[in-house]
């Protein structure tokens, strides 16, 4: 089995299992949702019925000990039972197919199989188990990977945007065989199971029959529809035609009638026997038709493997008649009466009322969450006004430049700005986006990164050996940018700073805190730096045949060119807000899906991070699929990938590791 799921499922509640087949049945008798384990092969339960057994068989249990892990929710084992022999139907992206309109189809298809949001979803995954139509929704959400269940964990699902995943699987009951012996020496639980044998040939047709409708019944999610199985507790023909007789079996109505009459019958009641055995006999026949029709039901639902049509425009039309059906059921009796005069018990007014305040706190909920998005819109509002200013500020200055460029051109050559003879003036976006800085050693006998990562060399050994190379696609000899001289210039650019930080401090901020593994990404990406591009750009294959690319501040590569790091600076006196971190966010999302080399993603301000821009940052780093987390501050995009995402200030000439904490 699965070692994720082993790994979940052993973090249930547990307790000793015992007793082989009388064990089963033991669990089976309560109802029991979970799973049991003997050895290395596992079994699943659901509502007591044993609905698969992973690495072995059912006879792997014979006289066998155990553990019983006890699920704490019923879609648990009806999921993990499912996962691994599910086939892919379909895939939807969740703007164009929500899933409250995919569970609809589904529900009232009867389908069996399963629901999965997880890709490209931040903030955890989710699932909805399908059997026969019925459903039941759970999810797994943030770092902790709290569990949620039933109506919360569905809607959470459809709010959410993303990739998901229809898979249908096959699905059957197993029946567990008897202890040995028990056909000669009855135990308190045999006993209990075996109190209404079939004591004629149709009364054990029926009992057959009734076993096999019985079959598993989830607990149903409120997402479900109107829908349900044949053998659901509220079908109106079952109620008319069967009464329960004890725990296991239902007998027809008609065929006690029969009985009865028939015990009852003496000389002082011959003549009204034939009429009696008439009446009796047409109950039967209909009751017969009643439940032939219902295990029809059965059997398709039950066989159900694949997708019914997702078409938006035949749903409506399904949904209208299912609710109709249902609608028309429980309008009446099951001696087809209407109810609508009956007086409402205390139970009835309870449950009513519960109903009216799960109502009024979804209201209050969705009305919190009205008032966040307003605040979240406002704070949006005020970031993108910070924005367009800082954007005004570098259209001056670009307006600026492109006057005093004209004014050269008109004026003809001159004199060096900067007063060296033959030199030439650079604006400081020509000059930054025609330098590269390479990242080279004296001498690679002596002490170098990886000899670092391995723990053979010390901080001060690898700095004296290392130095950092500008490599200029223009002569740089006499060139002055905007009248600095360009070796002045490049100096007191935060790109080569942040760079130097990168390869000659940062690596040993983390072997020094003990973070080699929460920042395993970085810290082991870090030796394979070879050059860092300024003003530089990751392309992203798309399946048009034209490509895009993302532009970055600087871009860390290795010596084939593969991106290991990207970084955006803000060096204006205002603070960051979120949109700069999502912005950088869902760039990283897209270059990991594309360049397995990539590791993480820096924020660099001279200024400081608001809260919203903290706040963007958890959203962002989330775990994923039945898996721990990655690390710290780590944004997971789907089971194996992912990237680090920091943020960092820079107070003076040092650079502070502001997310996340070491």
């Amino acid at each position: 089995m699965d070692s994720e799921i082993v790994d979940a499922v052993t973090e249930w509640e547990s307790a000793p299992f015992s007793g082989g087949y009388e064990g089963l049945h033991g669990l089976a008798d309560r109802e029991f949702s979970g799973a049991v384990t003997q050895g290395t092969v596992w079994a699943f339960m659901l509502n007591g019925r044993l609905i698969g057994v992973e690495d072995g068989s059912v006879s792997s249990f014979d006289e066998a000990d155990g553990t019983v892990y006890e699920a704490p929710a019923d879609a648990l084992p009806l999921l993990y039972a499912m996962q691994g022999h599910g086939e892919k139907q379909a895939q939807y992206y969740t703007n164009e197919k929500p899933i409250s309109e995919a569970d609809a189809t589904l529900s009232s298809g009867s389908f069996t199989g399963y629901i999965e949001l997880s890709e490209n979803v931040l903030s955890g995954d989710y699932y909805t188990v399908y059997y026969g139509g019925k459903s039941m929704s759970v999810a797994f959400v943030g770092n902790s990977r709290q569990l949620l269940t039933d109506e919360e964990a569905f809607e959470r699902a459809d709010d959410e945007v993303g990739i998901y995943t229809v898979y249908a699987a096959d699905l059957e009951v197993i029946d567990i065989p008897e202890p040995a012996g028990a056909a000669d020496e009855e135990s308190p639980g045999s006993a209990a199971r075996s109190t209404d044998q079939p004591d004629s040939e149709t009364d054990a047709d029926t009992a057959d029959t009734t076993e096999t409708a019985d079959s598993v019944t989830p607990t149903p999610s409120p997402s479900e529809t109107s829908s349900a199985p044949p053998n659901s507790a509220t079908s109106s023909s079952e109620t008319a035609s069967t009464e329960t007789t004890d725990t296991e079996g239902k007998r027809p109505t008609a065929t006690k009638t029969a009985a009865a009459a028939e015990t009852n019958g003496g000389p002082s009641v011959a003549q009204s026997t034939s009429a009696a055995s008439a009446s009796a006999a047409s109950t039967a026949e209909a009751d017969g038709e009643q439940n032939d029709d219902a295990f029809s039901a059965e059997a398709e639902w039950r066989n159900a493997k694949t997708i019914p049509s997702l078409d938006p425009s035949s749903d409506p039309d399904e949904k209208t008649a299912s609710r109709s059906a249902a609608q028309r059921s429980a309008s009446k009796s099951p001696q087809g009466q209407s109810t609508a005069g009956k007086k409402l018990s205390r139970k009835q007014l309870r449950q009513r009322l519960k109903r009216a305040e799960k109502v009024m706190e979804k209201a209050e909920a969705q009305h919190e969450q009205l008032v966040k998005e307003r605040d979240s819109a406002v704070a949006e509002r005020d970031a993108a006004r910070e924005e367009l200013e800082s954007v005004r500020e570098q259209l001056s200055e670009a307006e600026a430049e492109v006057d005093r460029l004209e004014a050269q051109l008109e004026s003809g050559p001159t004199a060096d700005v900067s007063g060296m003879s033959g030199g030439r003036s650079m604006s400081t976006t020509e000059a930054l986006e025609g330098t590269n800085l390479l990242v080279r050693y004296a001498s690679k006998g002596d002490a170098t990164l990886e000899d670092a990562l391995s723990g053979a060399a010390t901080q001060e050994e690898v700095r004296g050996n290392l130095r950092i190379d500008s490599h200029t696609t223009f002569d740089s000899n006499g060139v002055s940018v905007d009248g600095t001289p360009f070796e002045t210039f490049l100096d007191d650019r935060i790109e080569l700073a942040f760079t130097r930080w990168l390869v000659e401090e940062f690596l040993f901020d983390i072997q020094q805190t003990g973070n080699q593994t929460d920042l395993k990404g970085i810290y082991e990406a870090i030796p394979a730096i070879n050059r860092a591009e300024i003003r530089g750009s990751v392309s992203l294959d798309t399946d048009d045949e034209e490509s895009i690319d993302a532009e970055f501040d600087l871009v860390v590569r290795d010596k084939r060119d593969q991106p290991l790091f990207v970084a955006d600076f803000n060096e204006s006196n205002q603070p960051v807000g979120g949109a700069v971190v999502n912005s950088l966010v869902r760039d990283g999302s897209e270059i990991i899906q594309h360049e397995e080399s990539f590791a993480g993603a820096f924020a660099v301000t001279t200024s400081y991070y608001k809260g919203e821009a903290l706040d963007a940052a958890a959203d962002a780093t989330g775990g994923g699929l039945l898996s721990a987390s990655r690390g710290k501050s780590f944004v997971y995009i789907s089971r194996k990938q992912g990237f680090h995402l920091c943020l960092i200030e820079r107070l003076g000439d040092t650079f502070d590791l502001h997310v996340p904490e070491l």
